[in-house]
C-alpha cells in the first residue's frame, strides 16, 4: 500500500472514530456554536440579565433586520431571563434559535444572546451599545416644601 492510501486509511479511521474534525472548537464553544467573524452583536449572561439591557437591544434590533442574519439565545438561562428577547425577536421578524447543547454556559461572562450571520462579517465592535439613563431632574430647595 502506498503512502497516501494509508494517510486516507488513517484520517478514514479516526472520522469513524471521533467524527468529523470541527473548526475552531474552542471559539466555537464561546460563541455558541458560532465563529467571532460571524458575530454582530454579542450580550453576555451578566448583561442579558439587566433590565436595562432590554431597553438597549429594543433600541438597535431595528438595524440588524432585512440583513440576512439570525439570533443565538442561550437556552440554558431562565425564560424569566430570555422572554423578553425572544418577544422582541419575533415582533421584529428575526429568526432565533435556543441553545441548549454543550456551548451554552451559564457564567457570567458566558455569552447570552448573539446576532450572527452565515457567513464571515468580521465585525470589529460587536457589543451592545449603551443607552444613556435619564437623570432625574434635581429639585431645588422650596422643593421639598
Amino acid at each position: 500500500m502506498s503512502e497516501k492510501n494509508t494517510d486516507q486509511l488513517d484520517d478514514h479511521l479516526t472520522t469513524a472514530i471521533f467524527g468529523p474534525r470541527k473548526t475552531n472548537p474552542d471559539e466555537r464553544r464561546k460563541y455558541l456554536g458560532s465563529l467571532r467573524e460571524r458575530v454582530a452583536l454579542y450580550i453576555d449572561n451578566q448583561s442579558l440579565r439587566n433590565p436595562h439591557t432590554v431597553t438597549s437591544f429594543k433600541a438597535v434590533i431595528k438595524d440588524y433586520q432585512h440583513r440576512d442574519l439570525s439570533v443565538l439565545i442561550n437556552g440554558k438561562l431562565g425564560t424569566g431571563t430570555t422572554s423578553p428577547f425572544v418577544k422582541l425577536c419575533a415582533q421584529n421578524d428575526l429568526p432565533f434559535t435556543l441553545i441548549s447543547d454543550d456551548s451554552a454556559h451559564v457564567e457570567d461572562d458566558a455569552a447570552g444572546l448573539l446576532i450572527v450571520a452565515k457567513q464571515a462579517i468580521n465585525q470589529e465592535n460587536i457589543s451592545l451599545p449603551v443607552q444613556k439613563q435619564a437623570e432625574p431632574k434635581k429639585r431645588g430647595f422650596f422643593g421639598l416644601f
